[in-house]
């Protein structure tokens, strides 16, 4: 171990095929200071709600799911995490699974590759996405928030899906009730959609706690 940190983790989803290529395990990290307007994140990241795990703890939980052939890991802003034992998670999963790492941050890559702590990461990641949520530049780009943000393939794991990404549009969302009363959204939804859902929700008495 690097050190003695743990990483905090919102919640994990162990298979959805809507953030990034095939079926994937997704992990949202806790926390980040961007606080982005029309951030789909905002009340997780405000939320004491979160679950601690070692690097191993987490390592186990998503290299024990069947089924997938990646993870994809967001937030909140995962670079805020220790970035030890990020390193070590990843390390972990591209050394002891055949898994494909794919990345989101609102940092920029050029921000990245400037911090050495940051810049080490990638070496474990297949495709990063890049930059602050820009609720304006929100035109449905596939695997996107908004316009502004960049998709690199720094891998040759999915080169063939570099062709024409660019201009890729769509982004389907996974809903999923967990009880009467307590739901999970997956993917990234068009601009509205909470508050279009939230005001639909609400004429039937239901409040929805983003």
């Amino acid at each position: 171990m690097f050190g003695f940190s743990l990483l905090k983790v919102d919640r994990i989803q162990e298979k959805t095929g809507v953030l990034g290529p095939g079926i994937r395990a997704v992990i949202w990290f806790h926390g980040c200071f961007r606080h982005c307007p029309g951030c789909i994140a905002a009340g997780m990241n405000k939320s004491q709600d979160f679950t601690e795990y070692t690097v191993d703890e987490l390592f186990q939980k998503v290299a024990s799911v069947e089924g997938i052939e990646g993870i994809t890991i967001s937030g909140g802003e995962p670079l805020m995490q220790n970035l030890d034992e990020l390193y070590e998670f990843l390390m972990l999963v591209r050394q002891k699974t055949s898994l494909s790492v794919m990345l989101y941050t609102g940092y920029l890559l050029q921000e990245v590759n400037e911090d050495e702590n940051k810049k080490r990461l990638l070496d474990f990641v297949d495709i990063l996405v890049d930059g602050p949520y820009v609720e304006e530049l929100d035109h449905g780009q596939l695997w996107r928030g908004s316009e502004n943000q960049r998709v690199y393939f720094l891998s040759s794991r999915y080169s063939e899906a570099q062709d024409g990404f660019a201009q890729k549009k769509g982004r389907p969302i996974e809903c999923k009730f967990i009880n009467a009363s307590d739901f999970s959204l997956t993917g990234v939804p068009p601009r509205g959609f909470r508050k279009s859902l939230s005001r639909r929700m609400a004429e039937k008495g239901l409040i929805i706690n983003w």
